[in-house]
């Protein structure tokens, strides 16, 4: 004989999540950056999870994705012979239905809704201002809420944040998601603690500040040791020429005019006189026997199709196979001493 609740589940209640307090968010030597305002039986950094709530809800952060584009003919050339092109951005629709859609497609999901955030956009944006920076630059921040369902009609979020920065003759773009797993009953509400959290994160002033200090001192102190090398330079250039005019007035007429008419010999003083003040080289690119004026102080350079150039102090150095330019073709300029 059965008892009455046979057949019958006992159905579990999800634990409720607690009250909103201030999590820290750590960087990767465990500093404080900030803090997010998130339910107190939430944690961060829980394993690969950037958040995670009870009830098996878990927001993830996909990878930065950056791109460039220009409309300089040359550079999208060179570009192009790298195998690396261009990708110009338009708006967040292109991102939605280049990068997002194709991948949701391939794992049965449909795009349910799309929305704006522009609380965290404003975030991201107060969050770069705040940070140091070499002159004034021209700066999009936008953030745009994709919502998606699987075959089997359970939910999950994507965040879009994407920065785009103008830089004169070329602008760079890139962005990063979070995306939020949870079952659907705790679904909605985790979607608003997670785009609240995003929207009023409060950065540490005190590491914003050791950020921008470090940033600044750096440069200040490769501005200062530049001034010192021109001042010293300068100074032994003038020292050089005090020489040469002495000595010029001690030797005879006929001597001083043949140098004179000499002006293949005057024009490679002069170069090089100039080189000593600017702190440069000329180098003669062996792929194409042009000349070029690079930053001194290595012992060899490496050019490409576009004039840019690697310097190295290393000869068994070849960009060519370092993966940081091996998207490029570099060729060896050689050191003119005119």
């Amino acid at each position: 004989m059965s008892g009455d609740n046979e057949g019958k589940s006992t159905q579990v209640r999800p634990e409720p999540n607690g009250r909103l307090v201030l999590h820290k968010l750590l960087d990767n030597q465990f500093m404080e950056m900030g803090r997010l305002p998130l339910p107190e039986n939430w944690i961060l950094n829980n394993g690969k999870a950037a958040m995670s709530g009870p009830g098996n809800v878990n927001v993830f952060m996909l990878p930065l994705k950056t791109f460039t584009f220009s409309n300089d003919p040359m550079m999208r050339e060179v570009y192009r012979q790298s195998g690396a092109p261009m990708r110009p951005f338009y708006s967040m629709d292109q991102v939605v239905q280049e990068d997002l859609m194709p991948t949701a497609r391939q794992e049965g999901s449909q795009l349910v809704r799309q929305y704006d955030a522009p609380g965290v956009a404003m975030a991201d944006k107060g969050f770069s201002d705040l940070l140091y920076k070499v002159g004034p630059v021209r700066q999009l921040f936008l953030a745009r809420v994709t919502e998606w369902a699987r075959t089997s009609g359970k939910p999950y979020l994507v965040l879009i944040h994407l920065n785009a920065t103008d830089m004169g003759n070329m602008v760079s773009w890139n962005y990063y998601c979070h995306t939020l797993d949870a079952p659907e009953e705790r679904y909605e509400e985790s979607k608003g603690f997670v785009l609240n959290a995003l929207a009023n994160v409060q950065y540490n002033p005190e590491y914003v500040r050791a950020y921008n200090q470090g940033e600044m001192a750096r440069e200040q102190s490769s501005w200062a040791g530049h001034q010192q090398r021109m001042q010293a330079n300068k100074a032994a250039f003038e020292a050089q020429q005090r020489t040469f005019h002495e000595k010029n007035d001690a030797i005879n007429a006929s001597i001083a005019a043949t140098y004179a008419q000499n002006s293949a010999t005057s024009d490679r003083i002069h170069h090089r006189s100039m080189n000593a003040i600017k702190e440069e080289e000329t180098v003669r690119n062996t792929a194409d026997g042009q000349r070029y004026q690079v930053q001194a102080g290595a012992t060899r350079y490496w050019m490409n199709d576009s004039g840019q150039y690697v310097p190295s102090n290393d000869p068994n150095y070849d960009p060519n196979r370092d993966p940081r330019f091996n998207h490029q073709q570099w060729k060896k300029a050689d050191i003119e001493n005119p």
